[in-house]
């Protein structure tokens, strides 16, 4: 099963000095996850986080990476630890060292131990097989089993301080956008015989920055058309074809890309060479 991308916090209390923060070691099996330091909001007046040039300020993308800390009194470090891809372990050890005037300090070490969520799932109501739900990551529909996509809902549990909203576009005479609709709404159509022409997603709450979205969608007659990005669009090359298949995942944000941290609704489709020709009715 799917699972989506997970993240995790800790405190580390650092004393007065200057410090090495060095990422130790990471997962003992599959990719290590990343991690993001900043002082705590009462700490951030004397506490520094100062990383290598053309790296963010406390960012340490895997076992090797270091950043100085530079505090002027104790204080609290905020460590954040995010799986790479979904399903990735969420251990890490990142490790203090003084360097100059620093005092050890009994959490000069921290270590993070998977965390366990159930991962979200994605409501679809598809022509002629009613509702059906999925893990997040599996296709709705799509190259194997092509049907008209007529509505959507995210269930479950997403990330603290992540949100997915969405937005459908009809398949009426013309086409039409309707409302953007927040997490837990059912949006699109049931038993109305109407598909989806489209659909934009958007990631939006406190940490909505550390993720992407990762989609893939099948529109009849057109190839698979690939999006990704903290808002995407995916609509089909002549603008009116029915989505005949969908499948939607969260990922750990591109920090290392700045352009893909840029990507915006109107990036040009990326697309494979599937295509699906089939004659379709909806009920």
């Amino acid at each position: 099963m799917a699972q989506v991308t997970q993240e995790q916090e800790t405190a580390i209390t650092v004393n007065r000095g200057l410090f090495l923060l060095r990422y130790a070691t990471g997962a003992a099996n599959g990719s290590s996850p990343f991690a993001v330091v900043r002082p705590a909001s009462a700490s951030a007046p004397f506490i520094e986080v100062i990383s290598p040039p053309g790296v963010v300020a406390g960012f340490l993308s895997a076992p090797g990476d270091f950043a100085i800390v530079r505090a002027e009194q104790s204080g609290s470090l905020i460590v954040k630890i995010v799986a790479q891809n979904p399903g990735d372990p969420l251990e890490a050890s990142l490790r203090m060292e003084p360097l100059a005037g620093g005092e050890k300090t009994s959490a000069a070490e921290a270590s993070i131990a998977p965390a366990i969520q159930a991962p979200p799932t994605i409501l679809a109501h598809v022509s002629r097989r009613g509702d059906i739900e999925v893990a997040m990551g599996a296709w709705i529909a799509g190259p194997d089993a092509p049907a008209p996509i007529e509505g959507l809902e995210v269930r479950g549990a997403l990330p603290d301080g992540v949100s997915v909203e969405l937005q459908p576009l009809l398949a009426t005479n013309p086409p039409r956008w309707l409302d953007w609709a927040g997490p837990g709404s059912f949006v699109g159509t049931r038993r109305r015989a109407l598909p989806l022409a489209g659909l934009r997603m958007r990631l939006s709450g406190a940490s909505a920055g550390n993720f992407e979205i990762v989609a893939s969608g099948l529109f009849l007659g057109s190839p698979v058309v690939n999006r990704r990005g903290r808002e995407v669009e995916i609509v089909g090359a002549a603008g009116l074809d029915p989505l005949v298949g969908l499948q939607l995942r969260l990922v750990a944000a591109s920090f290392g890309d700045p352009a893909a941290n840029e990507r915006t609704l109107a990036d040009p489709p990326s697309e494979s060479k599937l295509k699906v020709f089939r004659a379709m009715a909806s009920a």
